[in-house]
Parts: structure tokens; sequence; C-alpha cells
């Protein structure tokens, strides 16, 4: 087993902002809490066999993937969490398994080095009760919440034969629309004339305003640069929590 002291700074990591976004339905995954919880611990483990195991070839979990993918997107956090970490910035290659069938053999064969390393590391299962109890949890709701029963399906039904008549009536009313289109072409044509001695009197009147026109002082530009980028720090400072998570 190994010692967590080398690795405080992988204990110590803030990760709760990556688990809202996770269990997010709109932009996230949609995770439960629960298997937000059990793929974090994972995932914390993965960083750890990385930090061991640096040179080695190696593929995690599906679930623990999508987590370092979430992890990832949050581009500034990633990068300081990984100097903090490793020192350096852990890239992510995700093609291995795309490019051929020898590729998807290659990606067995890390995913299989992965469980290796994990089990004689940490002394446990690769795959843990806990983290498939949690995984199976996940699976029921899932399946409990979904647009699959025969009553919606029914009523999605109709709703799109009735949208299917209106979608004709519209059809009726694009071709009046269009003879309506064509006459006022040729009135477009008339107004293009009128557009054109506008434009004249336009430059004209450009020339004056620029002549007459006052500069902002650079001071002030300045000033307000300075502000802009202190809201804009503050803004992107600011990361969701858990207990403000839907």
């Amino acid at each position: 087993m190994i010692s967590h002291t080398p690795f405080q700074t992988i204990t110590e990591i803030d990760l709760e902002p990556i688990k809202v976004k996770l269990m997010h339905k709109e932009s996230g995954e949609g995770w439960s809490l629960e298997k937000v919880n059990a793929v974090e611990f994972e995932y914390r483990r993965f960083l750890h066999l990385m930090k061991l195991f640096p040179t080695e070839q190696t593929a995690p979990l599906f679930d623990v993937d999508t987590f370092w993918h979430y992890h990832i997107l949050d581009t500034q956090k990633y990068a300081i969490d990984c100097q903090q970490v490793f020192g350096y910035f852990l890239h992510h290659f995700p093609y291995i398994g795309l490019r051929g069938q020898d590729d998807a053999a290659a990606h067995q064969r890390v995913g299989e080095r992965m469980r290796e390393l994990y089990e004689s590391t940490f002394g446990e299962p690769y795959v843990s009760d806990r983290y498939r109890s949690a995984m199976t949890a996940f699976s029921g709701a899932q399946a409990a919440t979904g647009f699959a029963d025969a009553a919606t399906r029914a009523a999605f039904s109709g709703a799109q034969t009735a949208f299917s008549g209106a979608q004709t009536a519209f059809s009726g009313a694009q071709t009046a629309f269009s003879g309506a289109k064509t006459a006022f072409s040729g009135a477009q044509t008339a107004f293009s004339d009128a557009k054109t001695a506008f434009s004249g009197a336009q430059t004209a009147f450009s020339g004056a305003q620029t002549a007459g026109a006052q500069l902002t002082e650079i001071s002030d530009k300045t000033a307000f640069s300075g502000a802009q980028s202190t809201a804009a720090a503050a803004f992107y400072s600011v990361r969701p929590r858990l207990d403000g998570a839907a």
C-alpha cells in the first residue's frame, strides 16, 4: 500500500466545481451525487497512479476518463492543479482505440495495464463493490426518469402529427408570401435609387462629424481597461459549489 504523505496535494485538490458541472443535466452528464462522489474517489486514485508511474502507458475507466475531461474543461484550474500535483501539465490523448484494429488492441492493453497498477498499488479490485453499487443506483434512477414509457411516447407522437398539419398550412402561407415578395422587389429597386442619393449626403455629413468629434482621452481608456480586467478576473474566479447545484 502507498503512503499518502507525498500525495497530499491530490487529496487537497478542490474538485467540487467539476462535480457540480457533471451533475448538471443540460450542460453536464446529469450524474447523481452518489455517482459523482464514487467517480471522484476513483479519479483521485487515477491521479495518484499518474504521479507514481508517469512513463506507463495506461487508460482509465470510462467514467474516470469523463471526470478527467470535465476537469480539463476548466482550463485555468486544471493547469494550476497539474502544476501543484505534478509540476507539469498532464496532457490527455483522446484518440486511443479510434485509429484501426491494432489501435483498438492497444487500447485494451493499456486499460489492462491500468488495472494491474491499480490493484498492485491499492490492494483492491480495480472495479470495487462501492463503485459498482453507485453505478447500478444511477442506472436505475436514469431508467425511472427516462423518456421510455408508452404514455409519454404516445403523447409525443400526437404532438408530432399536429405539427405536421401546421407545417402544411405554413407551406401555403409561404407560397402567398412569395407573390408579395415579388411585388416588394420592384419597390426595392425604386428605393435603391433614393438610397444612392442619400449615401452621398451621408458621406458629406460623416466628414463634418469627424472634424467636430472629440476623441476620448487615453488616460480614460486606460482606467476603463483596468476596471474591465478586474471585473473579468472576478467573474472567472468564482466557481459553483454543490450546495447551489440543481
